[in-house]
């Protein structure tokens, strides 16, 4: 592969400032990734709900726009430069897109095979289905002893089950109503087909089912939902470190007034993109003792300053104009592009906004206070993209 030409400036390399550069985006980096974390773990702070609340909301604008304004556009200038070989510039100059549009599917299948809900909809388990043998067995009995005395056996006392008492106190309005209730599978993600089972008496009236089964199944909802959320932060963790690195390398290598407008919208661009991957951590639910969301905190945070550290170390041999460097940050760029794209729309937006939980919980001006967020979140980040 042919090798650009040189950019660099005639300007003296400032390693005092360079060193101290490091240290003030791994300050803003890791303590706008925590703050999120002590708001919600920190009671004694007595921080208000809204303020984790309007943490989340501006987060995923600002991951959104993190992927279309910041990622793909720089993506695609890197990949197409003219100093790269034909393939890149003539041949094919949309290969950014098409590793972004790689990512977006290799994400979609590893949730597919890792997603911890794909058990939810896999049908009723023994213990299930001799529930609704015997809801059946009730539901008949109920049905053959409605009948008239002097009716013919052979014709039914009715097609459909009518609401009202009969002389066995049974009643049918509410056996169908649970009937109905019971042929929903999997028709509500927070619903799981299993609870809308229930049991009754001899007399036919209903009764709950146990605390215990109530319980684990209360359980396994909240430790799907953990699951999800904690694949989120994966995901999203992952599609941030990944151009971090390049981000701190690009710092490292600036010199003159370039350096320190870009100093300004890069910490800029770590505080909001901290608060949004912080607040998502927050949301997880660990225990309290846990140290992971802290650990996950810290790495967001030395990611872009081990950046700085490797461009500073390398100063004099890496150059983000070269042809490697320019098709190594394009590609890195356009995959986690492709990654924060995926998981911003579909796991955090779709679901916050557009799912039948969200139409329950959301509702009215909060539902618009929370797009609202979303939308200034993406206008900031969006803002910061004309120098970062």
């Amino acid at each position: 592969m042919s090798t650009c030409q040189s950019r660099k400036a005639d300007v003296k390399y400032n390693l005092p400032l360079h060193v101290g550069a490091l240290f003030i985006i791994f300050g803003v980096s890791a303590g706008a990734c925590a703050v999120p974390i002590i708001a919600l773990r920190a009671p004694q702070l007595r921080i208000p709900a809204k303020v984790h609340f309007g943490f989340r909301h501006f987060g995923t604008g600002v991951l959104i726009a993190t992927a279309f304004v910041h990622l793909l556009p720089t993506a695609f200038v890197s990949l197409v430069d003219p100093c790269l070989p034909p393939f890149f510039n003539q041949d094919y100059p949309a290969l950014a897109g098409a590793i972004a549009l790689a990512a977006v599917f290799m994400i979609t299948i590893a949730e597919m095979i890792f997603s911890p809900g794909r058990s939810l909809c896999s049908g009723p388990t023994t213990d299930d289905t001799q529930e609704l043998e015997a809801f059946s067995s009730l539901r008949s009995t109920s049905l053959a002893r409605t009948r008239p005395a002097n009716e013919d056996e052979g014709t039914p006392a009715s097609d459909t089950p009518q609401f009202g008492r009969t002389r066995s106190g049974r009643t049918h309005g509410t056996m169908r109503n649970v009937e109905q209730r019971t042929n929903t599978s999997c028709a509500d993600g927070n619903q799981p087909a299993a609870r809308a089972n229930e049991n009754f008496t001899a007399s036919g009236a209903p009764i709950n089912c146990s605390i215990d089964s109530q319980t684990i199944l209360d359980e396994k909802e909240m430790t799907q939902q953990r699951k999800t959320l904690l694949m989120q932060c994966a995901l999203l963790e992952c599609g941030i470190l990944f151009h971090s690195v390049f981000i701190g390398l690009a710092l490292a290598v600036s010199t003159g007034s370039e350096q320190v407008v870009l100093l300004i919208a890069i910490a800029f661009h770590q505080t909001f993109e901290g608060l949004a991957l912080g607040s998502r951590i927050a949301a997880v639910g660990w225990k309290p003792k846990a140290i992971q969301p802290w650990l996950m905190a810290l790495a967001y945070g030395c990611t872009t300053p081990l950046g700085q550290a490797i461009g500073i170390a390398t100063r004099d041999l890496y150059s983000p104009d070269s042809a490697t460097g320019l098709v190594v940050v394009g590609s890195f760029n356009a995959f986690s592009a492709g990654l924060l794209a995926y998981t911003s729309l579909v796991d955090l937006l779709s679901k916050d906004f557009l799912s039948d939980h969200s139409w329950r919980t959301l509702r009215g001006k909060r539902r618009i206070f929370a797009m609202s967020l979303v939308f200034f979140g993406a206008f900031c980040m969006s803002l910061i993209g004309a120098w970062a």
